[in-house]
């Protein structure tokens, strides 16, 4: 039988390995190079190849409690997110799974059971705050502070998540009508913050942090440790001045390369401090965050 070249390998035989050359060799190996036809992978794909197997790898090291609390937290489909399969028929998207985490965190390192009101600066679209008034049951008020485009989504979103007793815990304040003073809160025993202070300038993580964080008896922050240059990942012919805004928001503004053991210990150390609220805070627990270490899970508590 005569052996034929697949009309696949024809074609990338002329297109890409007709000359075999010093130059050729010097590059053949860079990201979107010729070796993304002899290797099993790219790190340029257009695809969600990468994306879903990173999440999948993530899955494999949850315990059988994490899906029951997943289990828990009821519709999580909404938005049509991407989605793996989990155990029982559960989907599980990266969203909600992230907020399983975050309630896996508290409730390792906090007693719930004295957790009466919540208010969370940054909420999204809600995602934790559904999960923890699903799986929190004695948590009577969960008070969620945003700009007004935001709060919109939240509430629409989480007014057809949870029943009317769950959703009639809610309250949504316009970060803009914040006044100078607690008392439009009352009490606050835990104060949420996730991915949202290192996008808001220094004056405006301030004012969060003397008029509302410190008030309250615990404050959980989920923040990136640092800033990184774009092109680390990738990314080029970034708007340099837009970069440059970028890097003076947050208080943990060291530019790091998230990628090295070394220097994310050193950004943990220093950023615990610069989110530390007040001296009245120690520091409970703290946690890299898992699928992405350059983030990382702090529990503050007052002493």
């Amino acid at each position: 039988m005569e052996m034929k070249t697949s009309k696949l390998w024809e074609g990338l035989a002329k297109d890409k390995f007709a000359k075999i050359d010093d130059s050729f060799l010097r590059n053949f190996r860079e990201p979107g190079g010729s070796n993304n036809r002899l290797a099993a992978w790219d790190p340029f794909d257009k695809s969600m190849r990468y994306f879903k197997f990173l999440f999948y790898h993530q899955l494999q090291a949850k315990e059988d409690t994490f899906f029951a609390n997943y289990a828990k937290i009821g519709q999580t489909l909404l938005g049509n997110p991407v989605t793996l399969p989990g155990p029982s028929e559960l989907q599980i998207n990266l969203d909600h799974f992230f907020s399983i985490e975050e309630f896996t965190f508290l409730n390792k390192n906090l007693h719930f059971d004295d957790i009466a009101h919540v208010l969370e600066i940054g909420a999204g679209f809600g995602r934790t705050a559904q999960a923890l008034i699903k799986l929190v049951r004695n948590i009577e008020r969960y008070t969620i502070v945003d700009i007004p485009e935001v709060l919109s989504l939240s509430c629409r979103y989480l007014e057809k998540v949870l029943s009317e007793q769950e959703f009639s815990k809610l309250s949504f304040i316009n970060a803009f009508d914040l006044r100078a003073d607690d008392r439009q809160f009352g009490p606050l025993d835990l104060v949420i913050n996730i991915d949202s202070f290192q996008e808001m300038t220094q004056e405006t993580i301030t004012f969060y942090l003397e008029r509302i964080v410190r008030k309250a008896r615990f404050f959980y922050s989920k923040n990136a440790v640092g800033k990184y240059r774009p092109e680390s990942v990738g990314l080029y012919d970034v708007d340099e001045n837009q970069l440059m805004d970028v890097f003076s928001l947050g208080l943990s503004r060291d530019v790091i390369d998230i990628f090295s053991t070394k220097e994310l210990s050193r950004a943990r150390e220093k950023h615990v401090m610069q989110y530390r609220p007040a001296a009245s805070f120690g520091i409970v627990a703290q946690e890299p965050l898992g699928i992405f270490p350059y983030y990382l899970n702090v529990l503050y508590g007052k002493v």
